[in-house]
């Protein structure tokens, strides 16, 4: 085993080697890369700035030559229109001697097109053009060129055709000045580099105008030339640099003449197609470049020993840095708390806990208290001075009983020293300990401000108060709310009393009862709690909800009054493609059945209510938007009423309106309830026409539960969509394609039963049909039958926005497969579907009473509760789950059974709080002070119709170890039990 170890621990210490050296080694290659882009980039830029500076040099040569050419051009046209007025040959010449001393030109010529010439002195000759002037001359340009007259050096000459006529009998076209080459050249001289630089004035193809280069390479005619015979540039190179010559480029590059580097920067000239050119030799140019690039190497090699250097010295005082650095975090710290004392409305100060001497004090106390930091540090007693004359709390010490990590907050009435003005702080002191000191924190927040608004809104909060009492009226004649639910109870009791042997259906009116009782309790609820919606403390549950559900779970509550005024009601669902959600749905329930209410409410007999929910792509990713219209055909309403219609306890006067129950509450809190899901409403109406709310929620879609909606024995298959409502048609058949059928729809019952004789005659039969109940020229049943008398036994399946109970038993003797209720989904269809070819899972039968998840059997519960009523239904429920129930009537007796009681008699007591005698809260205040233990111990559960959180609270006080409110909610009850009990 230690010869095992031992070679662990060796490979472990070879490891450790081989990561220092491959760190090493790392580092280097670093270190060597940092080195080798670094003179990369000194060598760029030596050349940059080389190229810049040679770029400015000749550029101000280029200006210069500019100036000279514009300032001899302007010469010749001043002559030009003097020598116009002048007529005596010898005024002419006097003239041209004198322009000839100003200007310090060679010779003046009188020109002719062809090159002849006449000077003033009457000397006569050709000039030897470098280019053909006629055109020019003839469209009246100036013209610059070069000249060669026998006998002298080369010219540079200056003509302009302003000026024409005939001087001593020779007809002139144009008057013309010429310089010597060398004088031009001087002008051109570029000092700025000793005489070393060369420059060129060429046209684009390369014939050198002016030329002050190198006397080795003799006279040069063509640049180009000189770039064939003494550069290493090739021939592909010189025709790009020609082309860019043409194209007026302005550029620098680096090239090689005579075994030397040259810097040749090229420019476009603004004379003619000129291009001015410079050369200079790059070891000229770059002589201080590259002492800096050596003293840069020097300095680049100390850097990198330094660095080598640091990078040791870094390991060695990285506890020095680390401690360095919290010191530097320190005074940060410090410098953002003194900003920050500054701009707030609060003192604060740090006490020694022994002697009271104020340790730190922020600077802004002298502006909120009108006292001095120096006043404090001198004597800290001086802020007892603050409190005023009539205060009775001057002497009291706070901090006395503080102790460390202890923290104490009370009020603090003072007197500004200064401005006499009486303001009010809240302090909050905190024990603390400093380096094994305890230290006391105060915090001094000025809350001035916020008392003054207090005093200032004290008439608000009076009539606060009356409309407090106002609404207190209200709620206790509210109905509206209520009776909707309780319309679905009671009706539904009545048809489950009418066909109790029915247990099918008596199944069903029980679940629409308890949907509906549930319903009732929440409403219940929100009314007792107003205080919560108008000071905003509602808070939203979200839970997995599916919106099929909710629709027809409002269709339920809401029949009984839609049959018992006569009206129709129409449901429907377009483009919904995620039904499952995440909502309150208890919320949701609320602000439709409110909407839905007030529109079966005030729409007359015989009218239309109508509910059409519709998605919308959402704006936030995982969410999607959704749209419900409620819409009524009844008494609408006024614009002027629109405008306050959701302002709390408004009603609309009017005769119809007044005769109709309301408390004026329903809207107001269906808009704080859509707002807090962050959704809008609005209302469109007319009198006499009608009313639609429409409603846009944002809800996140349950992506996790999204199901395979394909039917793989109905995919392919063509199916046929039979209503009137072609928004139903649409909506169907994209439903239906997306379960993988082919489909098609209509809006005529006769022109279905047409469609599928002629699908069968093709030979691509329907293999479902879908009917709406009620068409314009036969009803679905009709339809069934036509159908199936031609022999055809596909699935029909008859959608209906109504109870279909009436019509079934004709509707399955017709063949009518399955039923559909409006409003339509994708899992209604699908179920649907599955049904009707056979595929659907049996139906279990689910009870009415949750599952427990325990047995209880033998577990004994003393139930104290004083009403009948409710102790018989909780014992008969408790009796369901196997327990052993005891019963008293009062808080009393229920003393009396736990204390004669042995310990494990009882396992639990349920303790009704408001009872005749001994209420529960005393009762169990008793109990807890039982001498036995075991006795005094009990779990006890508070069971009370009183279910805000204050009497939860209040139980929780009293020593009771739960809290289940009334009505029971099975569920609840049963958790409760299982975590108590087990």
């Amino acid at each position: 085993m230690n010869i095992k170890n031992h070679n662990i621990n060796r490979e472990k210490a070879v490891m450790r080697k081989r990561l220092r050296m491959t760190v090493f080694i790392a580092c280097v290659i670093g270190i060597v890369l940092l080195v080798f882009q670094y003179f990369r980039f000194v060598s760029k830029t030596i050349y940059d700035e080389s190229v810049s500076h040679l770029t400015e040099v000749f550029h101000q040569s280029d200006n210069m030559l500019r100036e000279l050419t514009n300032k001899n051009l302007t010469y010749l046209h001043i002559w030009g229109e003097n020598l116009q007025n002048t007529s005596g040959e010898d005024e002419i010449r006097d003239y041209i001697e004198n322009a000839q001393e100003d200007a310090g030109f060679l010779d003046f010529y009188f020109l002719s097109v062809d090159g002849n010439y006449k000077m003033a002195t009457g000397e006569t000759g050709f000039l030897g053009l470098q280019e053909n002037i006629e055109e020019k001359i003839r469209q009246g340009n100036d013209v610059i060129t070069n000249a060669v007259v026998p006998g002298k050096s080369q010219m540079l000459v200056f003509a302009t055709p302003r000026a024409h006529g005939i001087y001593q009998e020779f007809e002139y076209d144009a008057i013309a000045i010429a310089y010597e080459n060398s004088d031009i050249v001087d002008v051109l001289d570029i000092s700025a580099f000793d005489g070393n630089a060369q420059s060129f004035i060429v046209h684009s193809d390369g014939r050198v105008v002016i030329d002050h280069s190198s006397e080795s390479w003799g006279n040069v005619y063509n640049f180009f030339g000189v770039l064939r015979e003494h550069s290493d540039m090739s021939e592909k190179e010189i025709l790009e640099l020609s082309e860019k010559f043409k194209a007026g480029d302005t550029d620098a590059m680096l090239l090689n003449l005579d075994g030397r580097n040259y810097y040749l920067v090229y420019e476009k000239s603004d004379i003619q197609d000129w291009m001015f050119l410079g050369l200079v030799q790059a070891d000229i140019v770059n002589a201080s470049m590259n002492n800096l690039q050596r003293s840069t190497i020097i300095l680049v090699s100390v850097v990198v020993f330094c660095i080598a250097a640091l990078l040791i010295s870094l390991i060695i005082q990285k506890g020095r840095t680390n401690l360095r650095k919290k010191d530097t975090e320190i005074l940060y710290r410090d410098e953002l708390f003194q900003k920050l004392s500054m701009n707030v409305d609060d003192v604060f100060l740090m006490l020694d806990a022994k002697t009271y001497q104020a340790d730190y004090v922020s600077q802004n106390v002298e502006k909120l208290l009108g006292i001095t930091v120096e006043q404090i540090h001198k004597d800290i007693y001086i802020l007892g001075k603050l409190h005023p004359e009539e205060s009775e709390d001057s002497e009291k010490n706070y901090l006395e009983e503080i102790q460390v990590h202890e923290q104490r907050e009370w009020d603090f009435e003072c007197v500004h020293q200064k401005t006499g003005e009486k303001r009010w702080f809240y302090i909050v002191a905190m024990g603390s300990e400093v380096n094994g000191k305890k230290k006391y924190i105060l915090v001094m927040s000025d809350r001035t401000s916020d008392k003054k608004m207090n005093q200032a809104l004290s008439e608000a909060v009076h009539a606060a108060e009356t409309a407090n009492k106002a609404k207190s009226t209200f709620l206790s004649n509210m109905s509206h709310d209520i009776r909707t639910p309780m319309n679905a109870i009671i009706g539904f009791t009545t048809l489950a009393v009418s066909n109790i042997d029915d247990k099918k259906r008596v199944r069903d009116y029980l679940g629409k009862i308890l949907s509906s009782s549930n319903h009732l309790l929440s409403l219940i609820n929100d009314i007792l709690d107003m205080s919560r919606i108008e000071s905003g403390k509602i808070h939203l549950e979200e839970i997995e909800v599916r919106l099929s559900d909710v629709l027809h779970d409002l269709k339920t509550i809401i029949s009984g009054q839609i049959h018992a005024k006569q009206l129709e009601l129409y449901m429907d669902a377009m483009d919904v493609t995620n039904e499952d959600v995440y909502c309150d749905k208890m919320r949701l329930n609320q602000v439709l059945l409110n909407l839905l209410s007030n529109a079966v409410k005030f729409t007359p007999a015989g009218g239309t209510v109508s509910v059409r929910l519709k998605q919308y792509p959402g704006t936030v990713k995982g969410s999607e938007l959704y749209e419900i219209r409620v819409k009524d055909n009844g008494i609408g309403m006024s614009q002027e009423f629109v405008q306050k219609i959701f302002a709390p306890f408004e009603r609309e006067h009017t005769s119809t309106v007044s005769k109709t129950q309301g408390t004026g509450l329903g809207m107001a809190i269906t808009k704080n309830i859509v707002n807090m899901m962050g959704g809008t409403i609005e209302v469109q109406t007319e009198q006499g026409k009608g009313t639609e709310f429409i409603v846009r929620l944002p809800f996140r879609i349950q992506s996790e539960h999204h199901r395979i909606e394909k039917i793989a024995e109905l995919e392919g298959l063509k199916a046929l969509v039979v209503d009137d409502d072609f928004n139903t048609c649409d909506s169907v058949t994209k439903m239906l394609v997306r379960v993988g059928m082919r489909s098609e729809w209509t809006l005529s019952g006769r022109e279905a039963v047409l469609r599928a004789r002629q699908s069968m005659e093709l030979g691509d039969a329907f293999h479902a049909y879908i009917i709406d109940w009620r068409l314009p020229d036969m009803n679905g049943i009709e339809v069934t039958r036509q159908i199936r008398s031609l022999g055809d036994d596909t699935p029909i399946i008859i959608l209906t926005a109504y109870d279909w109970s009436d019509i079934e038993v004709e509707a399955r003797e017709a063949g009518v497969t399955a039923f559909c209720e409006k409003p339509l989904f994708m899992s209604d269809i699908r179920e649907t579907l599955m049904t009707a070819i056979g595929q659907s899972q049996a139906e279990s039968e689910n009870s009415v009473l949750p599952e427990a998840g325990a047995d209880f059997r033998g577990k004994c519960i003393l139930l104290v509760e004083d009403n009948e009523l409710n102790r018989e239904i909780a014992m008969e429920i408790l009796n369901e789950y196997g327990f052993l129930v005891d019963t008293a009537e009062n808080g009393a007796e229920a003393v009396e059974k736990v204390k004669n009681s042995m310990p494990g008699n009882y396992d639990l007591v349920l303790m009704d709080v408001q009872m005749p005698v001994m209420n529960g809260y005393e009762a169990t205040k008793v109990i807890r002070a039982l001498d036995n233990p075991a006795l005094a111990g009990i779990t006890i559960l508070a069971m009370t119709a009183n279910a805000f959180d204050e009497d939860r609270k209040k139980a929780l006080e009293y020593g009771m170890d739960g809290f289940l409110s009334k009505p029971i909610v099975m569920e609840e009850l049963i958790s409760t039990l299982q975590d108590n009990l087990l």
